[in-house]
């Protein structure tokens, strides 16, 4: 039987690419997102294509998660939290920090993966070994400081430690959690100067989430599957 994967932020960037290459390998994709109804390139490829089920969902809102949740048609092998937001890219003192960009990055980065987790682990399948992943950054390690995008920088610390936090959790269930770095993306946040393509990013994400085992539950990796330091 094909697997099932479940993808947050689905209509755009890192998500769409992995809801592209899943698709091309045959998995069933539950992609997610907040306005489907405006995401042209998404819905484009569900035409003729029963492995696509595209769902409404905010991953800040337990209403919105359990509203999907309804709608999936089966059962989660991987759940990749990837929905994610940068709003201030300046120092400390940028106008761009004010309090409602503050509760945005952290709430979409750090209680995004949070609820979904939570309301969705019953979506998971059970007779086999399950995947949870968190899309992260190298920007929330203490190996990659510097002074620009301090919030952002803090959610992906945050997301870091959820991971080890829940990976914890479920350390006696045939649960695996990890999070990765994807890479340098060339996507709206990463702009056009970045190193990588999000096609290559999703090939290599993807390959290694299939690759993952129990000992690698609690880890950090890069989108190519080398260990990286939290």
């Amino acid at each position: 039987m094909n697997k099932t994967i479940l993808i947050t932020g689905a209509n755009r960037g890192i998500g769409l690419a992995l809801t592209k290459f899943c698709l091309s390998k045959n998995f069933h994709v539950e992609a997610c997102c907040r306005n489907p109804d405006t995401s042209d390139e998404l819905n484009s490829l569900s035409i003729n294509n029963t492995h696509l089920n595209i769902n409404k969902m905010d991953v800040t809102s337990t209403k919105s998660i359990l509203s999907a949740s309804e709608n999936f048609k089966n059962e989660i092998d991987i759940m990749v939290c990837n929905a994610g937001v940068n709003n201030g890219k300046g120092d400390i003192f940028s106008d761009e920090h004010n309090e409602n960009a503050i509760m945005e990055v952290m709430m979409v980065n750090v209680g995004g993966p949070f609820l979904t987790i939570q309301n969705l682990y019953k979506n998971l399948n059970k007779k086999s070994t399950s995947k949870i992943v968190i899309i992260s950054s190298l920007m929330g390690t203490q190996t990659h400081l510097s002074k620009n995008a301090p919030i952002y920088r803090a959610s992906k610390a945050a997301a870091n430690n959820l991971m080890r936090t829940i990976s914890n959790h479920f350390l006696n269930d045939n649960i695996i959690v990890s999070s990765y770095h994807p890479g340098w993306v060339r996507t709206d946040m990463g702009g056009v100067n970045a190193d990588i393509s999000t096609e290559e990013s999703a090939t290599g994400l993807v390959n290694h989430f299939l690759n993952l085992k129990k000992s690698d539950s609690g880890k950090f990796f890069n989108y190519d599957g080398k260990p990286l330091p939290l």
